[in-house]
């Protein structure tokens, strides 16, 4: 079995928030208790559910004034943390402690993003403090058919979200894997319903009437299921241990995959590694297991056998030799399989170098930025992550040193020295999205006269999407304001979520649709959004990542406020939390 595991800082951003996370704002010190140019960020970390300090608890803050890797420190054995030396500004702040859930300033409630805090020039802002619950455990035994306890199975929570373009059910972090008993216990869960999920790479063989079978286990489902629809959610509360949830996995017949596969050029791929993939994931999290693998004949032919029943991603990678300056490339073909117990026969696999991508960053002055490349980048967002190379849809990694051909260019996406960029190993239809600082928007992406900014673009095999030119503008549009209550007062809770009238721009990672949350006085700011006719929304709460999904947004629009944003335009607009 192979695994492959991606995580990233973005799964702070899916923890839930304890109750209790701030009870009452910061209290402000008055500005010229620092010297001046810095501010200083106080508070304390206690447990929520005895209330002592804790200890040895992680905070980061992270903002613009700080680059990527910004500012952190631990607590003392009293739970006290200072970061000093801090430049005014909105930063995000956030707490880890093993045994605890992670948590963001400001959440509230589980999936809930965290808040901004406003820092002045000078101030110092005492009392940050958080309360950390600790974290939720389910645990139970997993054991064969005939009730006999089964080794090495990995279990995975699952909830759903909107990840990936679609609603589906997500992997809520890392998987547990069974004892020697079928004993799991799956740790640092967040409050809320899950469903469970077994899955083991093991086959066996049963004779029935003189005919030999091949057997393995289907993806099981507590209390017993194949099927999602058939499957009994897990309730748990803050700190809660849920045990005894324990059941059996599902025998099927296996079956094989067998195929022919083939490079760019027509020619048979031979000897060549042919691999059948599991994939599982959500937010911040990515995990692939092999399903099974063959090597192809030297006409190209190949059989996996013995695949237990479940969903695959079928993936053939090859090398070849390119005149251009590429060199030797990575070529890859992927396809979505399904066993439920026949045999999947006559697949064909055509690999694809995948296309690319050159062009410039130009400020729209017709000038370079005033900035550093490095702070700017250029990615190709896969229309359907389904069916890309990786976890996720991500390009497939370079192979090893000493070892020929590459995946994606060691810098693709970087923007270079002189401005210029190249992205390379796009295997499929692609949006061009722009990373931009802080202070900047993306007012157009050109390629020979027309606006590709929020088109899919999608070329052959090896073709380079040529003369691209991503226009940059600091002249950036602001919506700002505060929110209230029914009364008026400032409400410091809350989201706000504008996003375009035009229904066809809402898409994943959609320019057009932003979501923030109050700062400490209940004021909110969104910055970069391209000029055009907008609806503006607060509502209470809602899940991190949801305003990406078009069912959500079709589900608030009638509470909209509309607005319009000009270029380099300032809009104030005061607004109270709806109930969608």
């Amino acid at each position: 079995m192979i695994i492959m595991m991606l995580t990233s800082l973005a799964l702070a951003a899916v923890q839930p928030p304890p109750p209790h996370a701030q009870d009452a704002p910061p209290r402000d010190a008055r500005p010229g208790t620092t010297p001046s140019g810095v501010a200083v960020v106080r508070g304390r970390v206690l447990a929520a559910d005895t209330g002592k300090p804790l200890r040895r608890a992680r905070i980061t803050l992270t903002g613009p004034e700080l680059g990527r890797e910004g500012r952190s420190t631990s607590t003392s054995l009293d739970g006290r943390y200072e970061i000093a030396d801090l430049p005014a500004g909105r930063y995000t702040i956030r707490v880890t402690r093993s045994g605890y859930l992670p948590l963001l300033y400001g959440q509230r409630r589980p999936l809930e993003p965290g808040k901004p805090l406003q820092l002045l020039d000078r101030q110092a802002i005492d009392h940050v403090d958080f309360s950390l619950p600790r974290a939720s455990v389910i645990s139970g035994q997993i054991t064969d058919e005939l009730s006999e306890p089964v080794a090495d199975v990995q279990v995975f929570a699952m909830r759903s979200a909107y990840f990936s373009g679609r609603r589906r059910m997500v992997a809520v972090g890392p998987p547990a894997r069974t004892d020697d008993a079928g004993e799991y216990r799956l740790t640092g869960l967040t409050p809320g319903s899950y469903f469970l999920m077994a899955a083991l790479r093991e086959t066996w063989t049963v004779t029935e009437n003189g005919v030999e079978r091949t057997m393995g286990y289907a993806p099981t489902y507590a209390p017993g299921a194949v099927s999602l629809t058939d499957a009994r959610r897990v309730t748990v509360a803050v700190g809660q241990s849920a045990g005894n949830n324990s059941f059996a996995l599902m025998p099927g017949r296996a079956a094989s995959v067998s195929g022919t596969a083939a490079d760019s050029l027509g020619r048979p791929l031979a000897s060549r590694n042919i691999m059948l993939m599991q994939e599982f994931g959500g937010p911040g999290f990515g995990m692939m297991m092999m399903g099974g693998q063959a090597t192809t004949a030297a006409d190209g032919t190949f059989t996996i056998r013995n695949v237990s029943p479940g969903s695959y991603k079928l993936v053939a990678q090859a090398t070849r030799d390119t005149q251009s300056s590429r060199g030797t490339v990575l070529e890859v073909a992927t396809q979505l399989v399904t066993i439920d117990g026949a045999d999947v026969t006559n697949l064909s696999l055509t690999t694809s170098m995948g296309w690319s991508m050159d062009g410039t960053v130009i400020a729209d002055t017709g000038a370079p930025p005033d900035g550093a490349p490095g702070r700017f980048g250029v990615a190709a967002r896969l229309v359907d992550p389904d069916l890309g190379a990786g976890p996720g849809g991500a390009p497939p990694p370079p192979p090893p040193p000493g070892a020929p051909g590459g995946g994606a260019i060691p810098d693709s996406g970087r923007v270079r020295d002189d401005w210029s960029f190249s992205v390379a190993a796009v295997f499929g239809a692609a949006r061009v999205r722009a990373i931009v600082p802080d202070g900047w928007t993306v007012k157009a992406i050109l390629q020979g006269g027309r606006d590709i900014s929020d088109t899919p673009v999608e070329m052959k095999s090896g073709e380079t999407l040529t003369g691209v030119q991503v226009v940059v503008s600091s002249r950036v549009t602001t919506v700002s304001g505060q929110l209230l209550d029914e009364r008026g007062a400032p409400l410091v809770d809350g989201t706000v979520i504008v996003f375009p009238d035009d229904a066809s721009r809402w898409s994943d990672d959609s320019r057009w649709v932003r979501a923030v949350r109050p700062d400490q006085q209940g004021r909110y700011q969104i910055r970069g959004l391209p000029p055009g006719e907008y609806l503006a929304v607060a509502v209470d709460y809602v899940e991190e990542g949801s305003w990406n999904d078009p069912e959500y947004l079709e589900s608030i629009r009638r509470h909209g406020q509309r607005l319009t944003l000009r270029e380099a335009e300032s809009r104030s607009l005061s607004l109270k939390p709806v109930t969608p």
